[in-house]
């Protein structure tokens, strides 16, 4: 048998820890002196605190190294840790990505303004709404098969501009309200999975956004701030126009979209 200062020296671990230890039940003494209240440990407990040592190094919170200790299967709980801990690591080198921009640059990117004409178009559309924006990709292409299956003929511009105006009264990152718009070269019949709408010439002020969708509002804010020293305002919804996304680049750094402010005079 070990006192608890002999068994702390050879686990590595604190008096302090393991007393906290004995007393949330996850590791109790094998014999505690009723006159003195020492607390003694047995050697084969040694293999326990050690196990309990690699699984806190881990990062598992003590519940679950209970329920591992007290007999449960380990490996649901070490792949849910591990789950756990590779979207921290996500979240984690992204702080560090945006960090070193900050240092680097200031953390802002250097937006470019553009007034040109956004032309007379027909589009054909569809409103739906979405869990995340990841989610888009999968929209669009169910309105393509969805414009193949009613309209075969209807034909997509040259240019194949599209875009997308967002419906709800504030920002969403979960359940977003969209519609989605693409130029057509004829105007077909409406349906309840699809519509038509035309669109006049309209001024725009543009810039092209590259990087995560997540810092897109400092795009918005150079805009706004160009827009009200030029005393123009918003005559119809902001557009955003999906250059590159995850449908043909791995990296968000690589994502490149064009947003489009129609505007009149104030």
């Amino acid at each position: 048998m070990y006192r608890i200062g002999e068994f702390s020296k050879l686990g590595k671990v604190s008096m302090a820890t393991l007393r906290y230890y004995d007393e949330i039940g996850l590791l109790k003494p094998s014999h505690i002196d009723v006159i003195n209240r020492y607390r003694s440990y047995s050697p084969e407990q040694l293999k326990d605190l050690c196990a309990i040592v690699r699984y806190r190094k881990a990062g598992l919170p003590l519940d679950d190294i209970r329920s591992i200790m007290d007999g449960e299967d380990p490996v649901p709980i070490l792949e849910r840790n591990l789950e756990s801990a590779e979207g921290e690591m996500v979240i984690l080198s992204e702080r560090i990505d945006t960090l070193q921009r900050m240092i680097g640059s200031e953390g802002r990117q250097m937006y470019e303004v553009e007034v040109k004409e956004l032309p007379c178009l027909t589009t054909a559309y569809r409103r739906g709404r979405i869990d995340t924006p990841s989610d888009l990709p999968g929209f669009v292409l169910e309105f393509a098969r969805i414009c193949h299956d009613e309209h075969p003929d209807m034909g997509c511009t040259e240019d194949g501009y599209c875009f997308v105006t967002y419906d709800d009264p504030e920002y969403r990152e979960e359940d977003i309200g969209l519609t989605y718009h693409q130029a057509i070269k004829r105007m077909g019949k409406p349906s309840e999975r699809i519509g038509f709408m035309t669109f006049d010439p309209v001024l725009a002020v543009c810039v092209r956004h590259l990087g995560p969708y997540d810092r897109m509002g400092e795009a918005y804010a150079a805009m706004t701030e160009w827009m009200d020293q030029n005393g123009m305002e918003l005559s119809e919804p902001p557009r955003e126009q999906y250059i590159h996304g995850c449908w043909d680049v791995e990296s968000e750094s690589d994502y490149l979209t064009e947003i489009q402010f129609p505007i009149r005079l104030r």
